[in-house]
């Protein structure tokens, strides 16, 4: 009992100042709790809301490739067959096949029935077939002589494989800009929008905060307005690529023009002209001409005529300063004309992947032995560098135009396997498709392209 009472008299006597000591406590703990607990959990919570949009920007940005891939895919038959259609090499193929069966006369190329036979593949018949008015062509080129026959038939060749390169090329990157132009856009006002909202009443601010026939309203015209920027393609799709086509044309008529179809050379030999042709092709002095074939040039009437062949209805936004479909089309005028690795990249998908990618095929194709040395695990890589090329056996001139032709229809493929379901990439899946645009979309330097895009907030 006495440590009770003498417990009791301490508590009077020091009763004030226990108080105090405890509200002192008290607040110093309210005081820790709320300015360094709440502020530790708020830091935690905003790097769990960085890394939440990091990952949500790498989701977005890696399904924007996906998508612009897919879209090549479904473009391809739309971008090759008029380029098929203007450079009938099945149709002068056919007449060259018909004059060597109604002539006794030797033949100086060798086998020229297996030659013309195996130009006029599955896919090359198939174009044939597709081929309007093939009657009244197929006798114009009945006309010319067996030497001029192989003279048209080693021009177009290889003009048709340039041009698909160039314009496959140049339809991969003006999508890959166009798309992730949007992406990045999309990705702004989405953020922006939740910023807003959750300063005026979190996430739900905007179902009661009115207004909200006008959101509809310009989310429709931006909806339009991002369908005619992407619609811009036809450009190239119609117009674009015979302007290259008939550029590169003039340009292979040079540098192959003493070149018949008896010349035996290696495929080195022919991987050299090749290049000749396309470093031509890629110098300053047509890069004018390539840049206004990709994509319209930055005037009024060429943006007026792919408006009215895709969305005439949209047309009126050209002459508002402020509309979206003129902020779009000026921030891709500014990376094509204005930002250096555009055309870098341009040229390095043509030089570096579309014609090592041909000549690893021709070399596979004519030097088996080559494919001995990628199985047994000699080669790291599935592409020759250009100089790895060995300078091999010698083939007629013909007989490239007939692999040639092969790689062509290769590069018109338009199947490719469907994504696996186990989310693993096999053996098989990794080397079926089209390689030459799966090599492409596979570019490093494309992708970096693509992410300084994405990336440019300014």
């Amino acid at each position: 009992m006495a440590i009770f009472s003498s417990l009791s008299t301490f508590l009077r006597r020091h009763r004030r100042k226990l108080l105090i000591s405890t509200s002192v406590s008290l607040g110093v703990y309210f005081l820790f709790n709320h300015f360094v607990i709440k502020k530790f959990r708020s830091f935690q919570q905003s790097l769990k809301q960085e890394a939440f949009v990091r990952e949500q920007i790498k989701r977005r940005f890696t399904q924007t490739q996906k998508d612009c891939y897919l879209t090549i895919l479904a473009l391809l038959p739309v971008l090759t067959q008029p380029i098929l259609d203007h450079l009938p090499v099945e149709l002068v193929t056919q007449a060259l096949k018909n004059k060597k069966g109604t002539s006794n006369a030797p033949n100086s190329i060798g086998n020229s029935k297996v030659l013309t036979d195996s130009m006029l593949t599955t896919g090359n018949l198939e174009n044939l077939e597709k081929s309007s008015n093939i009657d009244d062509d197929l006798s114009f080129y009945s006309t010319q002589s067996k030497t001029e026959l192989w003279k048209i038939l080693k021009i177009k060749t290889i003009t048709r494989f340039l041009t698909l390169s160039y314009t496959l090329s140049g339809l991969l990157l003006i999508t890959r800009l166009s798309m992730n132009i949007l992406a990045r856009r999309s990705y702004l006002e989405t953020a922006i929008q939740m910023a807003g909202d959750q300063k005026k009443s979190g996430f739900f601010g905007i179902v009661g905060g009115g207004g909200g026939n006008n959101i509809e309203a310009d989310e429709s015209s931006d909806y339009f307005a991002e369908q005619s920027f992407l619609s811009l393609s036809w450009w190239l799709l119609n117009k674009g690529w015979l302007t290259l086509s008939n550029n590169i044309e003039d340009v292979v008529n040079r540098h192959f023009e003493n070149i018949n179809a008896r010349t035996e050379i290696s495929i080195k030999e022919f991987e050299s002209i090749l290049n000749s042709v396309v470093q031509e092709l890629n110098s300053p002095a047509f890069e004018p001409m390539i840049i206004s074939s990709i994509f319209p040039p930055n005037n009024h009437d060429a943006l007026v005529e792919t408006l009215s062949n895709t969305t005439p209805e949209i047309i009126e936004n050209l002459y508002q300063k402020d509309s979206t479909l003129l902020k779009l089309i000026d921030e891709t005028y500014f990376f094509i004309e204005d930002v250096p690795s555009f055309m870098s990249t341009y040229y390095n998908m043509v030089e570096n992947i579309n014609l090592v990618t041909l000549i690893n095929n021709l070399s596979i194709s004519l030097e088996p032995e080559l494919l001995m040395k990628l199985d047994n695990g000699e080669e790291d890589s599935k592409i020759f560098e250009i100089d790895q090329v060995p300078e091999g056996k010698r083939f007629k001139l013909a007989i490239l135009l007939a692999q040639l032709s092969i790689q062509s229809a290769v590069l018109c493929d338009s199947n490719n396997v469907a994504a696996p379901q186990s989310g693993f990439d096999t053996e098989e899946e990794e080397f079926s498709g089209n390689v030459f645009i799966n090599n492409l979309d596979s570019l490093e330097v494309l992708d970096e392209l693509s992410a300084s895009i994405y990336s440019n907030f300014q």
